[in-house]
């Protein structure tokens, strides 16, 4: 009978409001869904000048992120759904970070995937409590937890989201670290 090989352990950090990010926790979903990794995701507020209500995506903003979905979009890979739209408002991510933090680790996942749905797919405002409350995460106030994720992540130096700490500690950023996560599903879809 053969061995099946231990799932390799990755640590991703990522933003909720990063449509790079998104793409980057749903190729994480795949490569848990099929036993091929751990992900340690530690959700990071990366553009903390974003006030509490949040801005409009309009002019410069929206053209932003027009540019950033039509690139992800280009990135997309056979048999993955990339469900994003350009939102209607960039949120305060604080709230839901350390909502996130103090989830129970049996649950993150669900979370995780269930902040970005609403956020990317939906265009439910992730920094309003009431919508986190709706998704089984309550808004908090900032937590060691999210504060110690936000240090790492800066320590590592060059801090962009999506960042990817593979094993043996090497780091790859942004469309990198989109590469490399998107490199391991192949390995998975032979093995399923």
């Amino acid at each position: 009978m053969p061995s099946r090989e231990a799932p390799v352990k990755l640590i991703v950090y990522g933003s909720f409001n990063c449509p790079y990010s998104y793409l980057a926790s749903l190729r994480a979903d795949r490569l848990a869904a099929a036993g091929a990794a751990e992900v340690d995701w530690r959700a990071v507020v990366h553009d903390p000048a974003v006030p509490r209500s949040g801005l409009p995506v309009t002019g410069e903003l929206a053209q932003m992120f027009d540019r950033e979905l039509a690139e992800i979009r280009g990135l997309v890979r056979q048999g993955e759904a990339y469900p994003a739209r350009r939102p209607a408002r960039q949120p305060d991510t604080t709230l839901a970070v350390a909502a996130y933090a103090a989830t129970q680790a049996g649950d993150a996942n669900r979370i995780r995937h269930a902040v970005y749905d609403a956020f990317w797919a939906r265009g439910l405002d992730i920094g309003d409590p009431a919508v986190l409350a709706s998704l089984g995460c309550a808004a908090r106030p900032p937590t060691t937890v999210m504060d110690r994720w936000r240090r790492e992540w800066l320590s590592l130096g060059r801090p962009l989201v999506p960042m990817l700490v593979l094993p043996e500690g090497a780091v790859s950023r942004g469309l990198d670290a989109l590469q490399r996560l998107g490199d391991l599903i192949p390995a998975v879809a032979d093995t399923s």
